[in-house]
């Protein structure tokens, strides 16, 4: 016959039940990502006071980042705001990468154009307050008798961290993509439009949900564990009988001589 559960080791069992949970709380934001990627997903998380963790994917084809439940919306609400995480960019090398012995004209044409847009977009990442860039551009082809000569356009897009004021270096940018793509002389062949993106409010985090027990950190949790455990064997010792003192023994006479 199994004996009861005591009743003071309850409030322990129920500590060690929600320990076990806050270690399997965790949600992973993104999977499979370039380390660079990952870094800058980390980064930008514990700047905004996320309590995040980088580890190897279970595909082990790159890496994942995990937050806490209780972070996992207001998480999601900084990277979308810093434009994270980025889409990986492709080097000239990289789409000039020949798969096959040969490559039509067509081929050939799409490679050169890709890799133009992917360095234009690389460079306006560098650029303080960007948190992204697109980048489309458009090259006629070649007219085999001359009449009409070649004249590319560029179309540039920029979003942007509130506080910048990017619009005021327009002509930089246009300047830059100018210089960067080939067959595109005039700067008035380049349009540029700046958005701004959502920055999650002040005390937003505050406002996703009460405090979880994922909250807390390691330290916190092992203290409250160890004082739940001293509670409980405190309880058990008040519960216990004490032992009973065994009754002395007389004391034997003693003879004097009168």
């Amino acid at each position: 016959m199994s004996r009861p559960f005591p009743s003071a080791w309850r409030p322990v069992a129920a500590v060690l039940a929600c320990l076990l949970l806050a270690a399997c709380s965790r949600s992973t934001l993104y999977t499979d990502l370039e380390e660079q990627q990952a870094n800058q997903v980390m980064a930008a998380l514990l700047a905004a006071g996320v309590a995040a963790e980088k580890a190897p994917a279970a595909s082990k084809k790159g890496w994942e980042v995990q937050v806490e439940k209780a972070d996992f919306s207001y998480a999601m609400q900084v990277l979308d705001a810093n434009g994270l995480p980025g889409s990986a960019r492709v080097t000239l090398c990289d789409v000039f990468r020949k798969e096959g012995f040969a490559s039509s004209a067509l081929e050939e044409r799409a490679r050169y154009k890709c890799g133009q847009q992917q360095e234009i977009e690389a460079t306006l990442m560098r650029i303080d307050g960007v948190v992204d860039a697109r980048v489309h551009v458009a090259i006629p082809e070649d007219d085999p008798l001359g009449r009409n000569p070649r004249e590319a356009s560029a179309s540039v897009v920029i979003y942007e961290l509130p506080g910048y004021e990017l619009r005021n270096r327009e002509t930089d940018v246009k300047v830059l993509v100018v210089d960067g793509i080939e067959y595109l002389n005039d700067p008035n062949r380049v349009s540029v439009k700046f958005f701004t993106r959502a920055v999650p409010p002040a005390g937003a985090r505050e406002q996703q949900m009460p405090v979880a027990m994922s909250s807390f950190s390691p330290v916190a949790l092992v203290v409250l564990a160890l004082m739940a455990l001293a509670g409980g064997l405190v309880a058990m010792r008040k519960r216990l009988p004490l032992p009973r003192r065994a009754p002395a023994a007389p004391e034997a006479p003693s003879w004097k001589d009168e």
